[in-house]
């Protein structure tokens, strides 16, 4: 039943025999029974096996094990080593899910680079009514309780109809030999908590909760189609995208009678969960100026909009600039000239060209970002203004604020590039000698 199932599946899932099939084997019964299948299929597959170093002796035991099979069957493995509490720790996620992100990334390069049409997994529906649990209690929304799909791009579960317990009894009729990961007794893991606590008394509760389970989802599947497509309506109206930063405007969030969940769903992708968007919502209302932070990116509430950036360190390094240079690259790119002043002479209108008195200029220049106290005179006052008031003045958001680049004589600000030139270094009747600075776009 079960390989005459799997079987028909594949082929309404569109694998042919003779596309090239990247298994990924754990050594677990799931894994094992898929590979034994597709094999006994005469489908043309390879295995993948990942040995992430998190159970001592069992784990290259475990790919001593796959080794010896495959060797066996005469299938093709290839096999990756990882140290997933060091990557746990370098990106500040769970074991679980630093393991997670690692056998993906390298799943996906091999098939790009031995060109497999297919990865596929033995995931089956105990996997995903646990994930669901997962998800529910993590406050993932509609997305992550829809179930998993069989076919997902390039990736294939043929399993998902199956119990955990169906795949173990395949096994055992079939001959299929498979390790029994010790670790999956340890309710200190969450999945196995839900295994080992929630489910059987929702099993209880419910002796057919299985299938109606796969029926949710199926519900939920349907349901998230819809939704989808409203959340991406929703997006292409309201977000907007400028240079490196993403522009959402509060008037219209706040208008959105489903605000929290709209914005979950265009926020979720950047690492922000549920609690973080709870904190936005609340602060749409409130003062401009809040930030909220996830593993790598960063949302402003300006006063106009929730501005989104990739989270930064600040920038503190200075950028010297001799006076023999006649272009610089970094941190932008800018041409610099001086020239005898003439009668024919004109300002430059464009505020990414500034003339100034060369003769009043003290090289080296530096650029760098502005800092707490910075003050400098705007052209055309008398009075000296702190950078921050004029900033208010331009009505810069936090993002511009930071991103804005200073150029600096000895322990003056000469020009807040692209915006205002210091009046004290303008061009006057008495300059002989002109410089001019040009950032290039």
């Amino acid at each position: 039943m079960v390989l005459s199932r799997v079987k028909e599946d594949l082929q309404k899932l569109g694998v042919k025999p003779e596309d090239r099939i990247l298994v990924a084997l754990s050594g677990g019964a799931d894994s094992m029974a898929l590979l034994y299948l597709l094999n006994g299929l005469d489908y043309f597959c390879q295995a993948a096996h990942c040995n992430f170093h998190l159970r001592d002796q069992e784990s290259d035991q475990d790919e001593q094990f796959v080794f010896d099979y495959c060797l066996g069957k005469d299938i093709p493995i290839h096999v990756k080593h990882f140290d997933t509490r060091e990557e746990a720790i370098k990106r500040g996620v769970s074991v679980e899910m630093a393991a997670r992100d690692l056998r993906y990334q390298w799943f996906w390069e091999l098939v790009e680079k031995e060109h497999f049409q297919w990865l596929m997994t033995g995931h089956h529906g105990d996997d995903m009514i646990e994930t669901f649990f997962l998800n529910l209690a993590r406050g993932t929304g509609l997305r992550g309780l829809k179930g998993m799909k069989p076919r997902n791009g390039k990736l294939v579960r043929p399993f998902l109809f199956l119990r955990r317990e169906d795949i173990e009894k395949f096994c055992n009729e079939n001959g299929v030999p498979f390790r029994t990961d010790s670790s999956n007794s340890d309710v200190v893991f969450q999945r196995n908590n839900i295994r080992h606590n929630v489910l059987p008394v929702m099993n209880m509760l419910n002796p057919s909760f299985f299938n109606t389970m796969l029926h949710n989802f199926r519900n939920l599947d349907e349901a998230w189609q819809i939704f989808e497509k409203e959340v991406s309506e929703v997006r292409k109206n309201i977000v907007a995208e400028e240079e490196s930063q993403m522009l959402i405007p509060v008037r219209l969030i706040v208008e959105h009678p489903q605000k929290r969940t709209m914005l979950f769903e265009i926020l979720h992708p950047y690492g922000f969960n549920s609690k973080t968007i709870d904190e936005v919502v609340d602060s749409l209302e409130g003062t401009p100026g809040k930030q909220f932070f996830s593993h790598t990116h960063r949302l402003v509430r300006d006063r106009y909009n929730l501005i989104l950036v990739r989270r930064n360190e600040a920038d503190h390094r200075f950028f010297y600039i001799q006076g023999d240079e006649d272009d610089i690259d970094d941190p932008f790119p800018m041409s610099l000239r001086v020239f005898e002043k003439n009668d024919d002479f004109t300002f430059s209108r464009n505020p990414e060209c500034v003339h100034l008195d060369a003769d009043l200029i003290e090289f080296p220049l530096h650029l760098r970002h502005w800092e707490d106290g910075d003050h400098f005179r705007p052209l055309g006052m008398e009075q000296f203004k702190k950078l921050s008031d004029f900033f208010v003045d331009q009505k810069f958001s936090l993002v511009e604020k930071e991103k804005t680049w200073l150029l600096i004589s000895g322990e003056d600000i000469i020009w807040v590039v692209g915006h205002r030139i210091d009046d004290r270094f303008k061009v006057t009747k008495t300059t002989r000698r002109i410089l001019e600075l040009k950032k290039k776009t």
